[in-house]
């Protein structure tokens, strides 16, 4: 009861925000009625999340560099996917904010928050940006942030807390992948600002880098690994609810291993617990890789026959260089956030027992699950090594 009364309060905060604010920009003119308005020459990109989104944004991004050759495009991302950003689609400017609600930390301040917005909105306001993009749908901070400091084009998603405070929206559609919905609010800011779109000769989703191929090179030699002979697991989640148990990643390991395929553990810095966790569940021995940059974790992919993971950044990031996945699902809806484009050796695998998955609800499920959800759990070893097969040996 108090989220309800305290996002109807919120709701209404920002509609008068809203209207506060916008009557001093400039409105957009009626169709038909305005002489078409010069290209804007300062963009500003905003995308809050977490590495597979922003890299499941970068045909967008790509798509907004093409279109606007001449603007100077400033990308906003969090610190946590700059990597992301940085070797997708070229921009002129690449900072990183640390987005209130996107730190996985607890909220210490209530208030801290709207400090952080007035002294970036204030920067922002200083450099004369024309026209902002909101690419998550639902970033009504992003949003009021664009309109408070002054950027008289904002394009994002038709959601209660983001339209009041934009002047172009695109209207939500159920399903759409989130590489399409950040492709279509790339398009309608290209309306609003009257230009014709210009596809991109070809979109870099994310380009390994020669100093992280030789480090990759590197483990491989160190490790004995075969080129294009190995399974790389990527067990991490990022998120609780789209977990899969300890013991499963260590049964699925051995069984790989029983049948002479080579098997890494492969995470993020912060996932060696989680790793060796698995490691000693397993009666034999693979190698372990984590702590390594993301470029690096790319390149591995990229020398990797085969990547199994959970719905996470992993997954999108090695099909963005080229590796086939098996991936497994729970809350997360796979025709809103699973491979994109779809393609055969991009492998979805989740439950079709369960009417309530997938829910998509990361935070509280109707299942009342705060790990391992039901849906996850419904995936099996059997059916993981069925998926695995299938795409080793065609």
């Amino acid at each position: 009861m108090r989220s309800a009364k305290r996002t109807k309060l919120r709701l209404r905060l920002l509609r008068l925000a809203g209207r506060a604010l916008a009557p001093g920009l400039a409105a957009p003119p009626a169709p038909g009625l305005a002489a078409p308005a010069p290209q804007p020459r300062r963009v500003l990109l905003l995308r809050p999340d977490h590495i597979g989104d922003v890299l499941l944004t970068a045909p967008a991004v790509a798509l907004l560099r093409a279109s606007l050759p001449a603007a100077h495009l400033t990308y906003l991302v969090g610190p946590w996917s700059e990597a992301a950003a940085r070797n997708g689609p070229h921009v002129d400017s690449l900072r990183t904010l640390r987005f209130p609600g996107f730190t996985r930390k607890p909220k210490l301040n209530p208030v801290a928050p709207y400090l952080l917005l007035a002294r970036q909105a204030a920067r922002l306001r200083r450099e004369a940006y024309e026209l902002a993009v909101i690419f998550r749908p639902d970033h009504w901070w992003g949003a009021l942030l664009a309109l408070a400091a002054g950027i008289p084009l904002r394009v994002g998603s038709d959601t209660p807390e983001t339209t009041p405070l934009l002047t172009h929206v695109h209207p939500a559609q159920q399903p759409e992948h989130a590489a399409e919905q950040a492709l279509r609010v790339a398009r309608l800011a290209l309306e609003a600002a009257t230009i014709a779109p210009i596809e991109p000769a070809k979109s870099t989703i994310f380009r390994v880098g020669h100093d992280a191929a030789a480090a990759a090179d590197d483990l491989w030699r160190r490790q004995s690994l075969a080129q294009q002979r190995v399974v790389a697991i990527h067990p991490s989640a990022g998120a609780p609810l789209k977990s899969w148990p300890v013991d499963r990643w260590a049964a699925l390991a051995d069984a790989l291993l029983g049948t002479g395929t080579q098997v890494v553990l492969v995470g993020a810095p912060e996932d060696g617990p989680l790793l060796w966790t698995i490691l000693e569940h397993m009666n034999k021995r693979v190698p372990i890789i984590h702590g390594q940059s993301l470029d690096v974790s790319a390149a591995i992919y990229q020398r990797s026959r085969l990547v199994v993971t959970v719905d996470s950044g992993a997954a999108h990031l090695a099909a963005a260089v080229g590796t086939p996945t098996v991936r497994l699902y729970g809350p997360a809806p796979p025709a809103s956030f699973g491979p994109w484009p779809p393609q055969h050796d991009q492998r979805v695998l989740m439950t079709s027992t369960l009417a309530c998955a997938p829910c998509g609800d990361l935070e509280a499920p109707p299942c009342g699950a705060l790990a391992l959800p039901a849906c996850m759990l419904a995936v099996g070893v059997d059916d993981v090594l069925n998926s695995v097969r299938a795409e080793l040996h065609p």
